[in-house]
């Protein structure tokens, strides 16, 4: 059976991966951010990090906490399966910039609920499950950035990594066009990503970003996925 879901941690993956390239100030004290994708299925997220009390955003401990959910589709035994599922994750985070860049390292629990129509017993992340997770992410440079994002669940081994380097194109409006590329899965799959981004301010701390490209996985057909996201600093 290969699952093709956006699995546990789909919608932390934008989230992570640019939520801070607004450039954090010394007053500044958390960042929120929401946003989804369409694709092999479908998700939408929302959360934010709050810089714990004598920390701030890019330096210090922080809680990290956030929601999503999503829906997909898979064959088992001859027959589809839809499935829906919610998640909650909350997570302490350590947090590291300079003039390199910046960098968070989290880890705390994470709560997820599939339901399945119709049932199929041999998908093992039915039902309600509690995991806990590691996850890292960041930006090294300016004119030209690399930023990462990489999760993993413990328990379930469900995995999921992207990487995103393209130059910065205007400065006025902190504005990059450049490439991704990602590989999720778990104990069943691995799906591998490539595509394009643009991120950029909206207005005042408001930043966002539009990504696009095509999914692979063995047995399945090339498909196209689009993602959007949007973040504040705060």
């Amino acid at each position: 059976m290969n699952i093709t879901n956006k699995f546990l941690t789909a919608g932390l993956v934008t989230a992570g991966t640019f939520a801070f390239s607004v450039p954090a100030l010394a007053q500044d004290s958390g960042v929120a951010y929401a946003g989804g994708s369409v694709g092999d299925g479908a998700n939408g997220y929302a959360g934010a990090v709050v810089a714990l009390p004598g920390a701030r955003l890019g330096e210090g401990l922080a809680l990290r906490a956030g929601g999503g959910g999503g829906k997909y589709r898979y064959e088992a035994n001859g027959q589809r399966i839809d499935a829906t599922y919610v998640n909650a994750e909350v997570a302490l985070v350590y947090q590291t910039s300079g003039d390199w860049g910046w960098a968070n390292f989290s880890a705390g629990p994470r709560l997820t609920d599939t339901s399945l129509k119709p049932d199929d017993p041999g998908n093992r992340m039915r039902g309600t499950r509690i995991d806990a997770a590691v996850q890292t992410d960041g930006a090294l440079g300016n004119a030209w950035r690399l930023t990462w994002f990489g999760s993993l669940g413990i328990n379930d081994r469900a995995y999921i990594t992207q990487a995103r380097f393209g130059p910065l194109v205007d400065g006025g409006s902190d504005t990059r066009i450049g490439v991704e590329g990602g590989i999720q899965g778990d104990r069943s799959y691995t799906r591998r990503s490539v595509g394009g981004f643009v991120s950029t301010r909206i207005t005042g701390q408001w930043q966002g970003l539009v990504s696009g490209g095509i999914t692979d996985q063995a047995g399945r057909n090339v498909k196209p996925y689009v993602a959007l996201g949007v973040s504040r600093v705060f």
